[in-house]
């Protein structure tokens, strides 16, 4: 869950890397900056930014994969086995899965609206922008299924060995001060 939200992190902070690049230029970036111009140094450097997230997104995509099976091996060999974490972590799976079976799809329409011919080209871009969302929405599906998993193996679990190492109420005894 970490993994997601640094790769989020990451995401927006490449999509703000040319704008900072642009209003505050270095002397040697100045200069190209006047002989290619603001248009085609703007769109070099978005182009470049959205390869850097897409590089981190695909490595990303690809280690979640043994961490889920990962965890599914434990889950499956712990002492208690429950079923609960076990559907829970093959919804993660599968989200997984899938996001990995779109993933190449979602790089392919990506580069093909980071340089649309002419104007921008309407149709690309809300194929990209459907396609990020269904990616997006997995993304959500796979953190809400891993909050509710963390939070019965940590919280609801805790709470529960707590309550069964207390003696009966019957056994205990009111506390006095003296």
């Amino acid at each position: 869950m970490a993994g997601c939200l640094l790769m989020t992190f990451i995401t927006v902070e490449n999509l703000r890397t040319p704008a900072l690049v642009m209003t505050s230029p270095a002397a040697p970036v100045a200069r190209i900056l006047q002989q290619l111009g603001w248009d085609q140094t703007s769109a070099l450097l978005r182009h470049a930014a959205a390869e850097q997230t897409r590089l981190a997104t695909t490595r990303w995509m690809e280690a979640q994969l043994p961490l889920a099976l990962a965890l599914l091996a434990c889950l499956a060999l712990a002492t208690q086995k429950r079923v609960m974490p076990l559907v829970l972590c093959g919804i993660m799976l599968l989200v997984v899965l899938f996001q990995l079976r779109i993933g190449p799809e979602l790089i392919y329409q990506g580069r093909e609206t980071d340089f649309p011919p002419g104007s921008a080209d309407a149709g690309a871009l809300a194929r990209y922008w459907a396609l990020q969302q269904v990616y997006f929405g997995a993304e959500v599906v796979k953190l809400f299924c891993g909050g509710i998993l963390g939070s019965y193996l940590f919280v609801f679990r805790a709470s529960r060995r707590y309550k069964e190492t207390l003696p009966p109420a019957a056994e205990r005894r009111p506390l006095t001060r003296s």
